[in-house]
Protein backbone atom coordinates (compact mmCIF):
# COMPACT_ATOMS: atom_id res chain seq x y z
CA UNK A 1 0.00 0.00 0.00
CA UNK A 2 0.99 3.50 -1.06
CA UNK A 3 1.59 5.83 2.05
CA UNK A 4 1.56 9.26 0.68
CA UNK A 5 3.00 11.36 3.05
CA UNK A 6 5.92 9.14 2.93
CA UNK A 7 6.74 9.47 -0.43
CA UNK A 8 7.06 13.44 -0.40
CA UNK A 9 9.02 14.87 2.60
CA UNK A 10 6.49 17.30 4.64
CA UNK A 11 7.56 19.17 7.46
CA UNK A 12 5.82 18.17 11.31
CA UNK A 13 2.65 19.01 12.07
CA UNK A 14 2.13 21.67 14.56
CA UNK A 15 -1.13 19.80 15.72
CA UNK A 16 -2.10 17.78 18.50
CA UNK A 17 0.31 14.53 18.37
CA UNK A 18 -0.79 10.95 17.44
CA UNK A 19 -0.11 9.41 20.96
CA UNK A 20 -2.66 12.44 22.47
CA UNK A 21 -5.30 11.31 20.33
CA UNK A 22 -4.59 7.71 20.69
CA UNK A 23 -7.25 7.29 23.36
CA UNK A 24 -10.11 4.79 22.94
CA UNK A 25 -13.24 6.55 23.28
CA UNK A 26 -14.66 7.94 20.37
CA UNK A 27 -15.44 12.06 20.11
CA UNK A 28 -16.20 14.73 17.70
CA UNK A 29 -13.38 16.54 18.70
CA UNK A 30 -10.61 13.84 18.68
CA UNK A 31 -11.77 12.87 15.11
CA UNK A 32 -11.63 16.89 13.88
CA UNK A 33 -7.95 17.06 14.94
CA UNK A 34 -7.09 13.96 12.79
CA UNK A 35 -8.60 15.08 10.23
CA UNK A 36 -7.16 18.19 10.30
CA UNK A 37 -3.71 16.76 10.90
CA UNK A 38 -4.33 14.87 7.57
CA UNK A 39 -5.63 17.70 5.60
CA UNK A 40 -2.58 19.73 7.00
CA UNK A 41 -0.11 17.11 5.83
CA UNK A 42 -1.59 16.75 2.42
CA UNK A 43 -1.76 20.85 2.33
CA UNK A 44 2.47 20.87 3.21
CA UNK A 45 2.94 18.03 1.01
CA UNK A 46 1.34 19.83 -2.47
CA UNK A 47 3.14 23.04 -1.68
CA UNK A 48 6.65 21.00 -1.20
CA UNK A 49 5.61 19.44 -4.89
CA UNK A 50 4.75 22.39 -5.89
CA UNK A 51 8.06 24.32 -4.76
CA UNK A 52 10.15 21.36 -6.70
CA UNK A 53 8.43 20.88 -9.62
CA UNK A 54 8.49 24.80 -10.48
CA UNK A 55 7.86 25.37 -14.32
CA UNK A 56 7.53 21.36 -14.72
CA UNK A 57 3.95 21.52 -13.21
CA UNK A 58 3.01 25.38 -13.65
CA UNK A 59 -0.12 26.49 -11.28
CA UNK A 60 -2.10 29.64 -10.82
CA UNK A 61 -0.88 30.99 -7.63
CA UNK A 62 -3.96 32.48 -6.58
CA UNK A 63 -5.66 29.37 -7.45
CA UNK A 64 -3.31 27.09 -6.10
CA UNK A 65 -3.28 29.59 -2.58
CA UNK A 66 -7.26 29.19 -2.53
CA UNK A 67 -7.50 25.71 -2.53
CA UNK A 68 -4.75 24.86 0.27
CA UNK A 69 -6.71 27.72 2.22
CA UNK A 70 -9.46 25.66 1.50
CA UNK A 71 -7.99 22.28 2.56
CA UNK A 72 -6.58 23.90 5.55
CA UNK A 73 -9.99 25.51 6.88
CA UNK A 74 -12.54 22.39 5.90
CA UNK A 75 -12.91 18.70 4.57
CA UNK A 76 -12.36 17.43 1.22
CA UNK A 77 -13.97 14.59 -0.92
CA UNK A 78 -11.57 11.39 -0.05
CA UNK A 79 -10.73 11.65 -3.91
CA UNK A 80 -9.06 14.65 -3.42
CA UNK A 81 -6.18 12.33 -1.44
CA UNK A 82 -6.83 9.33 -4.17
CA UNK A 83 -6.14 12.43 -7.17
CA UNK A 84 -2.95 13.35 -4.55
CA UNK A 85 -1.79 9.39 -5.10
CA UNK A 86 -1.77 9.38 -8.83
CA UNK A 87 -0.05 13.03 -9.03
CA UNK A 88 2.59 11.25 -7.01
CA UNK A 89 2.54 7.75 -9.31
CA UNK A 90 2.41 10.38 -12.43
CA UNK A 91 5.71 12.12 -11.07
CA UNK A 92 7.58 8.70 -9.97
CA UNK A 93 6.51 7.86 -13.73
CA UNK A 94 7.87 10.88 -15.55
CA UNK A 95 4.25 11.59 -16.87
CA UNK A 96 4.41 15.00 -16.46
CA UNK A 97 1.22 15.73 -18.59
CA UNK A 98 -1.15 13.32 -16.61
CA UNK A 99 0.32 15.09 -13.18
CA UNK A 100 -0.50 18.63 -14.68
CA UNK A 101 -4.01 17.55 -15.15
CA UNK A 102 -4.07 15.77 -11.54
CA UNK A 103 -2.92 18.81 -9.92
CA UNK A 104 -5.34 21.08 -12.01
CA UNK A 105 -8.37 18.39 -10.64
CA UNK A 106 -6.69 18.99 -6.96
CA UNK A 107 -6.89 22.68 -7.22
CA UNK A 108 -10.13 22.86 -8.16
CA UNK A 109 -11.65 21.09 -5.53
CA UNK A 110 -14.59 22.60 -3.54
CA UNK A 111 -15.19 21.66 -0.10
CA UNK A 112 -17.11 18.96 0.76
CA UNK A 113 -20.24 19.10 2.03
CA UNK A 114 -21.06 17.54 6.21
CA UNK A 115 -20.74 13.83 6.14
CA UNK A 116 -20.99 11.10 5.36
CA UNK A 117 -22.21 11.76 1.72
CA UNK A 118 -23.82 8.37 0.55
CA UNK A 119 -23.00 7.20 -2.94
CA UNK A 120 -23.79 4.35 -5.57
CA UNK A 121 -20.16 3.24 -7.61
CA UNK A 122 -20.19 4.53 -11.10
CA UNK A 123 -19.50 1.96 -13.86
CA UNK A 124 -15.37 2.05 -13.45
CA UNK A 125 -15.04 1.60 -17.45
CA UNK A 126 -16.62 4.96 -17.97
CA UNK A 127 -16.58 6.83 -14.69
CA UNK A 128 -12.99 8.61 -13.82
CA UNK A 129 -14.18 8.87 -9.98
CA UNK A 130 -15.32 5.81 -10.03
CA UNK A 131 -12.16 3.88 -11.29
CA UNK A 132 -9.92 5.81 -8.77
CA UNK A 133 -11.78 4.25 -5.88
CA UNK A 134 -11.63 0.83 -7.79
CA UNK A 135 -8.16 0.76 -8.37
CA UNK A 136 -6.82 2.49 -5.03
CA UNK A 137 -9.07 0.61 -2.97
CA UNK A 138 -7.55 -2.90 -5.08
CA UNK A 139 -3.88 -2.74 -3.13
CA UNK A 140 -3.26 -5.58 -1.47
CA UNK A 141 -1.47 -8.06 -4.00
CA UNK A 142 -2.23 -11.31 -1.88
CA UNK A 143 -5.84 -10.53 -1.70
CA UNK A 144 -7.40 -8.53 -4.68
CA UNK A 145 -10.74 -6.80 -3.97
CA UNK A 146 -12.48 -5.94 -7.44
CA UNK A 147 -15.80 -3.83 -6.83
CA UNK A 148 -18.67 -2.76 -9.30
CA UNK A 149 -21.64 -1.26 -9.67
CA UNK A 150 -24.39 -1.84 -6.69
CA UNK A 151 -28.10 -3.34 -7.86
CA UNK A 152 -30.01 -0.20 -7.28
CA UNK A 153 -32.51 -1.88 -5.01
CA UNK A 154 -29.97 -3.39 -2.57
CA UNK A 155 -28.14 -0.42 -2.90
CA UNK A 156 -31.62 1.29 -1.37
CA UNK A 157 -31.94 -0.78 1.15
CA UNK A 158 -28.67 -0.49 2.43
CA UNK A 159 -28.72 3.13 2.39
CA UNK A 160 -31.11 3.27 4.49
CA UNK A 161 -30.02 0.62 6.67
CA UNK A 162 -27.03 4.19 7.32
CA UNK A 163 -29.32 6.37 8.09
CA UNK A 164 -31.78 3.74 10.50
CA UNK A 165 -27.87 2.98 12.11
CA UNK A 166 -27.15 6.93 12.15
CA UNK A 167 -30.61 7.33 14.27
CA UNK A 168 -29.51 4.59 16.97
CA UNK A 169 -26.25 5.78 17.22
CA UNK A 170 -27.22 9.86 17.71
CA UNK A 171 -30.16 7.50 20.61
CA UNK A 172 -27.35 5.28 22.23
CA UNK A 173 -23.71 6.01 21.05
CA UNK A 174 -23.61 9.79 20.14
CA UNK A 175 -20.25 10.29 20.94
CA UNK A 176 -19.70 7.61 18.42
CA UNK A 177 -22.13 9.24 15.58
CA UNK A 178 -20.32 12.64 15.94
CA UNK A 179 -16.97 11.05 15.61
CA UNK A 180 -18.05 8.93 12.22
CA UNK A 181 -19.30 11.43 10.91
CA UNK A 182 -16.46 13.82 11.36
CA UNK A 183 -14.15 11.16 10.46
CA UNK A 184 -16.29 9.83 7.04
CA UNK A 185 -16.67 11.99 4.40
CA UNK A 186 -18.25 9.54 1.82
CA UNK A 187 -19.57 6.21 1.96
CA UNK A 188 -19.36 4.27 -1.23
CA UNK A 189 -21.99 1.76 -1.87
CA UNK A 190 -20.98 -1.08 -4.46
CA UNK A 191 -20.77 -4.84 -5.02
CA UNK A 192 -18.30 -7.78 -5.24
CA UNK A 193 -17.37 -10.18 -7.49
CA UNK A 194 -20.55 -12.69 -8.87
CA UNK A 195 -17.36 -15.47 -9.14
CA UNK A 196 -18.00 -17.48 -5.69
CA UNK A 197 -14.15 -18.38 -5.97
CA UNK A 198 -13.25 -14.50 -6.28
CA UNK A 199 -12.36 -12.59 -2.93
CA UNK A 200 -15.39 -11.10 -0.90
CA UNK A 201 -15.95 -8.12 1.01
CA UNK A 202 -18.19 -6.37 3.33
CA UNK A 203 -16.31 -2.69 3.71
CA UNK A 204 -13.20 -1.65 2.51
CA UNK A 205 -11.06 1.24 3.89
CA UNK A 206 -7.54 2.50 1.95
CA UNK A 207 -5.05 4.83 3.59
CA UNK A 208 -5.33 6.41 -0.22
CA UNK A 209 -8.69 7.63 -0.04
CA UNK A 210 -8.87 8.76 3.42
CA UNK A 211 -12.02 9.50 4.89
CA UNK A 212 -13.86 6.94 2.57
CA UNK A 213 -15.31 3.54 3.34
CA UNK A 214 -16.75 1.47 0.59
CA UNK A 215 -19.24 -1.10 1.55
CA UNK A 216 -20.59 -4.17 -0.20
CA UNK A 217 -24.79 -4.10 -0.41
CA UNK A 218 -24.94 -7.43 0.29
CA UNK A 219 -23.22 -7.98 2.98
CA UNK A 220 -26.04 -6.22 5.59
CA UNK A 221 -28.69 -7.55 6.70
CA UNK A 222 -29.63 -5.46 10.17
CA UNK A 223 -29.42 -2.30 11.76
CA UNK A 224 -26.77 -3.61 13.98
CA UNK A 225 -24.95 -4.96 11.13
CA UNK A 226 -24.44 -1.33 10.16
CA UNK A 227 -23.98 -0.26 13.34
CA UNK A 228 -20.39 -2.27 13.54
CA UNK A 229 -19.81 -1.25 9.96
CA UNK A 230 -19.72 2.20 10.59
CA UNK A 231 -17.35 1.46 13.61
CA UNK A 232 -15.31 -0.82 12.11
CA UNK A 233 -14.64 1.09 8.91
CA UNK A 234 -14.34 4.84 10.91
CA UNK A 235 -11.90 2.88 13.03
CA UNK A 236 -9.59 2.33 9.93
CA UNK A 237 -9.49 5.44 8.95
CA UNK A 238 -8.87 7.08 12.43
CA UNK A 239 -6.19 4.50 12.37
CA UNK A 240 -4.69 6.17 8.69
CA UNK A 241 -4.98 9.18 10.55
CA UNK A 242 -3.03 8.37 13.63
CA UNK A 243 -0.26 6.63 11.66
CA UNK A 244 0.33 9.15 8.82
CA UNK A 245 3.40 9.84 9.78
CA UNK A 246 4.46 7.84 13.18
CA UNK A 247 3.71 3.70 12.38
CA UNK A 248 2.01 1.61 14.75
CA UNK A 249 4.44 -1.32 14.35
CA UNK A 250 8.09 -2.22 13.52
CA UNK A 251 7.24 -5.75 11.92
CA UNK A 252 8.41 -6.30 8.35
CA UNK A 253 5.91 -5.84 5.73
CA UNK A 254 6.53 -8.94 4.61
CA UNK A 255 5.75 -10.98 8.25
CA UNK A 256 2.87 -12.77 8.37
CA UNK A 257 0.89 -13.63 11.40
CA UNK A 258 -2.89 -15.17 12.09
CA UNK A 259 -5.76 -13.23 11.97
CA UNK A 260 -8.49 -12.67 13.51
CA UNK A 261 -10.74 -11.88 11.04
CA UNK A 262 -9.27 -13.60 7.77
CA UNK A 263 -8.39 -17.19 7.33
CA UNK A 264 -4.88 -16.42 5.82
CA UNK A 265 -1.95 -15.41 7.53
CA UNK A 266 -1.69 -11.38 7.15
CA UNK A 267 1.10 -8.60 7.80
CA UNK A 268 1.03 -6.91 11.46
CA UNK A 269 -0.42 -4.12 10.09
CA UNK A 270 -3.53 -6.02 9.44
CA UNK A 271 -3.38 -7.90 12.72
CA UNK A 272 -3.17 -4.50 14.34
CA UNK A 273 -6.07 -3.08 12.49
CA UNK A 274 -8.78 -6.05 12.96
CA UNK A 275 -7.84 -6.37 16.61
CA UNK A 276 -8.77 -3.13 17.60
CA UNK A 277 -11.56 -2.61 14.96
CA UNK A 278 -13.20 -5.82 17.00
CA UNK A 279 -12.71 -3.73 20.51
CA UNK A 280 -14.40 -0.55 18.76
CA UNK A 281 -17.58 -2.60 16.97
CA UNK A 282 -17.90 -4.11 20.44
CA UNK A 283 -18.10 -1.01 22.11
CA UNK A 284 -20.54 0.50 19.70
CA UNK A 285 -23.13 -2.07 20.34
CA UNK A 286 -22.61 -2.44 24.11
CA UNK A 287 -23.17 1.30 24.52
CA UNK A 288 -26.31 1.04 22.79
CA UNK A 289 -27.48 -2.46 24.39
CA UNK A 290 -26.44 -0.61 27.52
CA UNK A 291 -28.35 2.59 26.69
CA UNK A 292 -31.60 0.99 26.63
CA UNK A 293 -32.70 1.61 22.79
CA UNK A 294 -32.87 -2.01 21.77
CA UNK A 295 -35.67 -4.13 21.31
CA UNK A 296 -35.81 -7.74 22.65
CA UNK A 297 -34.35 -9.20 19.09
CA UNK A 298 -31.89 -6.61 18.63
CA UNK A 299 -30.50 -7.31 22.20
CA UNK A 300 -30.64 -10.84 21.71
CA UNK A 301 -28.75 -9.81 18.08
CA UNK A 302 -26.02 -7.81 19.91
CA UNK A 303 -24.69 -9.76 22.05
CA UNK A 304 -24.34 -12.71 19.62
CA UNK A 305 -22.42 -9.81 18.11
CA UNK A 306 -20.59 -9.17 21.31
CA UNK A 307 -19.10 -12.56 21.86
CA UNK A 308 -18.22 -12.34 18.12
CA UNK A 309 -16.45 -9.58 18.28
CA UNK A 310 -15.14 -10.34 21.93
CA UNK A 311 -13.42 -13.63 20.32
CA UNK A 312 -12.30 -11.83 17.28
CA UNK A 313 -10.41 -9.44 19.94
CA UNK A 314 -8.58 -12.01 21.64
CA UNK A 315 -7.71 -13.92 19.13
CA UNK A 316 -5.55 -10.80 17.68
CA UNK A 317 -4.58 -9.46 20.80
CA UNK A 318 -2.80 -12.80 21.27
CA UNK A 319 -0.65 -12.69 18.13
CA UNK A 320 -0.37 -8.94 18.96
CA UNK A 321 1.06 -10.24 22.22
CA UNK A 322 3.80 -12.53 21.30
CA UNK A 323 5.19 -10.83 17.86
CA UNK A 324 3.97 -7.23 17.47
CA UNK A 325 7.08 -4.50 18.03
CA UNK A 326 4.44 -1.65 18.87
CA UNK A 327 5.89 1.76 18.55
CA UNK A 328 4.11 4.09 21.14
CA UNK A 329 2.23 5.42 19.14
CA UNK A 330 0.92 1.74 18.59
CA UNK A 331 1.13 0.73 22.18
CA UNK A 332 -0.97 4.16 23.21
CA UNK A 333 -3.60 2.51 20.49
CA UNK A 334 -3.80 -0.92 21.53
CA UNK A 335 -3.85 -0.27 25.71
CA UNK A 336 -6.68 2.20 24.85
CA UNK A 337 -8.60 -1.17 23.42
CA UNK A 338 -7.00 -3.98 26.03
CA UNK A 339 -8.49 -1.26 28.82
CA UNK A 340 -11.72 -0.96 27.32
CA UNK A 341 -11.92 -4.72 27.01
CA UNK A 342 -10.75 -5.96 30.41
CA UNK A 343 -13.48 -3.43 32.32
CA UNK A 344 -16.65 -5.03 29.59
CA UNK A 345 -16.53 -8.74 30.50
Amino acid sequence: MIAPFDIVGVRSSPLMDSVALAGFDPGRDRAEAVSARMRYRLADSLRYIIDQAGSRLPTAPDATEAFLGRLERGPVSPLVFGAYCDLVLAIDADALDAARLLLAEIIAAPNSPPGPFIVNLGDPATDIEADRYRRLVDTDADMRCTIFPPPLEAAARVRSLVGQAFMLLDRGNPALADEVRALVREIVLAAGADDPAATQFDGVSSFMLWGAVILNVEAYKTVLDMVQALAHESGHNLLFGLCAHDPLHENGDDERYASPLRSDPRPMDGIVHATYVSARMHQAVQRVADAGVLDAAQAEEAQAANNANAQHFAMGMETVGRYARLTPLGRAVMDGAERYMAANL
